[in-house]
């Protein structure tokens, strides 16, 4: 079975491994184009000394530019044989040899490939050999064969290999060891991300990567997980704030059933008057209770994402009516009127949609005064839906509005839990604003009233 051993190795070894890799191909490949042009360097100038000496032989039988010698002069030869590695032969019109150095024998035939330069190679030899035709008056007098010897080039071109490949092999050695080196400095960042990961715990989120002054990825990837770990302190303490004051909540209707069932205990089982009071106290208390896990469960549900909107086109115009109609018949002190102006149709979740006017006409209903006017407006513009709960109640402070959303919250001397509120209600009218993409504000003014404004895709 064939397994991919990179697959098993860390990240560093990896980059390591890589490294080394692509490094010693552009090595060896830049080394391989070094020997191939010194080769081809030390093979064309041996071509043009080849060259050169054939037509200087050439240009002395025939007597160009300077004095003609005979064929069978050996100052012909000595002259053009400049050192051991060049052999030269000299032919009649028939190929019959007259003159010719003595330093090697090419084995190649004088009138063979006439002016083409042949590479002869075998295990001893190197060569670089041309036959070169002497013309006179139209008529062949004569061959000159002119062999360079290339051993001494090509000894250099092995001894150059032998270097080029100890280089490679430094290099190899010392690109993985700074392959490494430069990988586990680049990757400290992660390794610490890693121990702060370890050491963070859901008691302890005051932990933080030291992030340094160089503006890199992973630096970037350090800052990042601090906010991670900023949000999720926010949100540990949201949910601890939430579990404290959800106990807090439960604990005085508790309180209370607890304290009325002892009085049913001692004196209610014969005194009437006891009992139908602890009675009515306690199913206050338990319709209060039921309420209020209701509305727990609800924001509970919608924090994980289970609560899946069921969306559907239908009448706002309706929707405000049927809230309006079931507000009267439960409050009729309060005036509740609404003004639309055109046919408004929404795609939401009506049921959401319904008890979010329903929290917020109650909230308006709770906190204003006998006879007072509470009226919903609803305008659409463009591809949104403003819909305005307006009361003359008795208002927030400037300074309590941005708090109303909060969970539990209450503002002072208004929201009481005497008047029916758990400080729940808005938080879920948020919720189900910011469920369908839209946004809610408040404005308000002590003594006149407060107005509620939501904008919602239409």
């Amino acid at each position: 079975m064939k397994i991919n051993i990179l697959r098993f190795r860390k990240i560093s070894w990896r980059i390591t491994f890589t490294y080394a890799v692509v490094f010693s191909v552009m090595v060896i490949l830049l080394n391989f184009l070094v020997l191939y042009g010194v080769r081809f360097y030390l093979r064309e100038q041996a071509i043009s000394q080849v060259n050169a000496i054939g037509k200087n032989i050439e240009n002395k039988i025939l007597g160009i530019g300077e004095e003609q010698k005979d064929i069978y002069d050996e100052e012909l030869i000595n002259d053009a044989v400049i050192n051991s590695d060049i052999n030269i032969k000299i032919a009649d019109s028939s190929g019959r040899i007259l003159n010719h150095s003595r330093n090697f024998d090419p084995h190649v035939n004088i009138i063979s490939n006439p002016n083409r330069v042949m590479v002869v190679e075998n295990e001893e030899n190197h060569l670089i050999v041309k036959n070169f035709v002497i013309f006179n008056n139209g008529k062949i007098i004569g061959y000159v064969q002119v062999a360079k010897n290339m051993n001494r080039e090509y000894l250099f071109l092995k001894l150059l290999f032998i270097l080029l490949l100890v280089a490679d092999a430094i290099g190899m050695i010392t690109s993985v060891i700074t392959g490494f080196s430069i990988s586990q400095k680049i990757l400290r960042p992660i390794q610490e991300i890693t121990n702060t990961a370890k050491r963070i715990t859901a008691t302890d989120l005051n932990v933080k990567i030291d992030v340094g002054e160089v503006d890199d990825e992973l630096t970037n990837l350090a800052k990042t997980f601090n906010e991670m770990i900023e949000r999720l302190k926010i949100s540990f303490e949201k949910q601890n704030q939430f579990v404290s004051d959800a106990s807090h909540e439960l604990r005085t209707p508790l309180s209370v059933i607890n304290g009325y069932i002892n009085l049913i205990d001692r004196w209610g089982k014969n005194d009437k008057e006891v009992l139908q009071e602890s009675t009515d106290a306690i199913k206050n208390e338990v319709k209060y209770m039921t309420e209020l896990v209701e509305r727990l469960l609800f924001l509970a549900r919608g924090d994980s994402g289970v609560i899946k909107l069921q969306k559907e086109v239908f009448s706002l115009n309706e929707l405000i009516k049927e809230v309006i109609k079931e507000t009267e018949l439960l409050c009729q002190d309060r005036k509740l009127s609404y003004n639309i102006k055109e046919q408004i149709n929404i795609f939401a979740d009506r049921k959401l949609i319904k008890q979010m006017l329903r929290a917020i006409v109650d909230n308006s209903v709770k906190f204003t005064h006998h006879m007072g006017t509470i009226e919903i407006s609803a305008t659409k513009i463009f591809n949104k839906v403003k819909i305005v709960i307006e009361d003359n109640g008795i208002g927030i402070p400037q300074e309590e509005i941005p708090k109303v959303f909060d969970r539990f919250y209450r503002v002072d001397k208004v929201r009481s839990r005497t008047a029916g509120g758990s400080g729940l209600g808005l938080s879920i009218v948020k919720w189900i604003v910011e469920a369908h993409g839209g946004n809610i504000s408040i404005e308000s003014s002590i003594g006149k009233g407060t107005k509620v404004i939501v904008l919602l895709p239409s």
